[in-house]
């Protein structure tokens, strides 16, 4: 391998794209380019889908790598979110997908994915793939190489953070070793210059740490030390409390701020002395004054987002009787936060790996604009019923109180023709 500052996974195939299985061999082509052209057949439409030319909502079966060859056409550059679930490749094999290919081939079936999905992303748009511990180091590091900067174009595209999501919380005493109670979800921008996320909204717990003990006419506030750890010598000074007692910073810290400032800061009644005038300072800091924003996180725990049991009991609904619950569905509150950090209302929002519809039934409730690709069964047992009782307002679960949804719009079903030979093993 030549010399380069990145890392570079390297498997049998890795120049080669994998275009599917026949009779149970890889078929491999040079390039993307040479993927047969399929069309999308549009079978039906439901509800009120956007007017031509403004493209409708769409629902499409078939092999997402040659859909999203087929998106390109009208989709190149437009999608501002895309976020992905794709099989984790745990050697398993569950009752709407098979989910085992050896290494190398699971590697060679993401690649082509993943450099449709950057070219389909925006300029601003953002990539989350969803993915477990097991092919979590390969996947990331494969995507690292394909969203790399491109010192020619200066796009600095580039891994953005790994988010921790907790997806159960009972553990597994039947685990050999650990019981897993974790997924992960590496994000991606197609080019950090143009990226803008947005924070997540303060919560209830959150703003009840701020209190008024004082009454001050400007609200409720908290308070925080007013020492640092790094001392600086000039500002080491005595003060006195309103009880008369002096203090000074306790030994290896000073005050935060020079004599002068602090002064500035007690005649505005922003220093606190405790109830009783004669505990050490504190500063105030008021809620009116404070972000009306939280940063996201990157550990996102079950109260705030949902687990896999929760996204279990959303879709029990729509799945037929004697039919098989969804293994690991995700729930509408973990996608809630993702478009809510990387969207506004009317964007465009993909998911290439749909399975069981809940990134469009979320995206539909919050008033964005989605493309989803299933090439499952589950894609007629539960998607199209879900999305059906979404725009008819008769979907009590998920999203649906929070977001005041009622029913409206809707979206057309394609169907990709198929090739002559399967994607999967």
């Amino acid at each position: 391998m030549s010399y380069s500052n990145q890392v570079r996974l390297t498997w049998p195939q890795k120049d080669k794209i994998l275009a599917g299985f026949q009779d149970g061999k890889p078929l491999w082509l040079d390039t993307i380019e040479e993927l047969p052209s399929l069309p999308l057949n549009r079978k039906f439409s439901f509800g009120n889908p956007a007017p031509v030319p403004d493209f409708p909502n769409m629902l499409i079966k078939g092999d997402n790598l040659y859909v999203m060859s087929q998106l390109l056409q009208n989709f190149r550059g437009k999608i501002k979110c895309i976020y992905i679930d794709p099989p984790f490749n745990t050697g398993k094999t569950f009752a709407h997908y098979s989910d085992g290919l050896e290494n190398g081939l699971w590697l060679s079936m993401m690649q082509p994915r993943l450099m449709l999905l950057k070219e389909l992303l925006a300029e601003d748009g953002v990539l989350f793939i969803h993915i477990d511990d097991d092919e979590m180091p390969y996947l990331k590091v494969l995507a690292d190489e394909i969203f790399s900067e491109d010192p020619a174009s200066g796009s600095q595209s580039g891994h953005i953070a790994t988010i921790i999501w907790q997806k159960k919380f009972a553990p597994q005493n039947d685990a050999k070793f650990f019981s897993d109670v974790h997924d992960f979800i590496l994000v991606y921008a197609k080019d950090k210059r143009h990226l803008t996320l947005r924070p997540l909204e303060r919560t209830e717990k959150q703003n009840s740490r701020y209190t008024n003990r004082d009454n001050d006419p400007r609200g409720p506030w908290t308070s925080s030390d007013l020492t640092v750890k790094t001392p600086n010598p000039e500002w080491i000074y005595e003060i006195t409390l309103p009880s008369g007692r002096t203090v000074k910073p306790a030994e290896s810290r000073s005050w935060g701020f020079p004599p002068e400032r602090f002064k500035e800061l007690a005649a505005d009644n922003r220093i606190w002395f405790g109830d009783k005038g004669d505990s050490m300072p504190r500063l105030k800091r008021f809620l009116s004054e404070v972000k009306q924003g939280v940063v996201p996180k990157t550990i996102w725990l079950r109260d705030e987002t949902g687990d896999n049991s929760e996204g279990k009991k959303e879709i029990k609904r729509f799945i037929a009787p004697g039919h098989p619950v969804f293994t690991t569905p995700k729930p509408e509150r973990l996608l809630q936060r993702i478009l809510h950090i990387a969207t506004q209302e009317g964007d465009w929002v993909l998911d290439a790996f749909l399975g069981s519809g809940t990134t469009c039934a979320a995206a539909h409730k919050m008033n964005r604009r989605w493309i989803g690709i299933e090439s499952g069964s589950q894609i007629e047992e539960i998607c199209l019923p879900r999305l059906k009782a979404v725009i008819e307002g008769t979907d009590p679960g998920g999203i649906t109180r929070q977001m005041n949804w009622t029913g409206g719009g809707g979206f057309a079903y394609y169907c990709l023709e198929e090739p002559a030979f399967s994607p999967y093993r």
